[in-house]
């Protein structure tokens, strides 16, 4: 909000140049993006723990959830030099669940893992699918990425509210470490799992696995 306010006062100032003006309009659309996130955080926060969100599952397009996302995370790569692969293999592209509440998850996972590679690393979106009982499959998304790791012992704590991984003074960075915990109960919600495997210094791959029906349309 104080970024907002005071890119604001600078643009409204006599004799600004046009690019100081817009200088200050992207920081201010920054600003604002970051505070939104931050809001639907909380509200999302407090909806899981009173019990109020509840998952609304509707046959989907997995190509149709993926695009908008590559198309979200794709320039933000770019900014920091960085590349972004896509690892798809699916037997089938219709499936039976909440598509906003996956979409949710893979942006926070995708988001975390631009913000904390260094420029010119590499951020990977890998969804499997593997058979199941008869008419459902075994959805596993994971994001990998070559960036800065985590410690064991913040490992331990990241999925947790208000939590956030140590050994970074960049003010650029920080959050209110709501996003991974409410990622895990997203999951948990939908019957799945999420988990991390990572090493100081040598990257992070967060993963989560969720069993769904495959779509009417897939069946028939």
């Amino acid at each position: 909000m104080n970024g907002i306010i005071g890119m604001t006062a600078i643009a409204m100032q006599q004799d600004q140049s046009p690019e100081r003006i817009q200088d200050c309009l992207q920081k201010i659309r920054f600003s604002s993006d970051y505070l939104l996130g931050l809001i639907n955080e909380i509200l999302d926060m407090s909806k899981l723990e009173s019990g109020k969100l509840c998952l609304e599952p509707a046959d989907f397009s997995m190509t149709e959830l993926l695009e908008p996302i590559e198309e979200m995370i794709r320039p933000q790569a770019q900014d920091k030099s960085l590349t972004f692969v896509k690892d798809i293999r699916l037997t089938h592209d219709c499936f039976f669940a909440d598509r906003l509440r996956i979409s949710q998850v893979l942006i926070n996972l995708l988001g975390n893992a631009v913000k904390f590679t260094q420029e010119h690393g590499e951020v990977r979106l890998i969804v499997r699918e593997d058979a199941a009982k008869e008419n459902q499959a075994a959805l596993y998304f994971a994001v990998q990425d070559n960036g800065m790791g985590i410690s064991p012992e913040d490992q331990e704590r990241v999925f947790r509210a208000f939590e956030q991984v140590s050994g970074t003074n960049s003010s650029s960075l920080k959050g209110m470490g709501l996003g991974l915990s409410i990622s895990s109960r997203l999951v948990k919600m939908m019957g799945g799992d999420i988990g991390l495997e990572s090493s100081p210094g040598e990257g992070s791959i967060f993963y989560f696995t969720i069993i769904v029906p495959v779509g009417q349309q897939e069946q028939a």
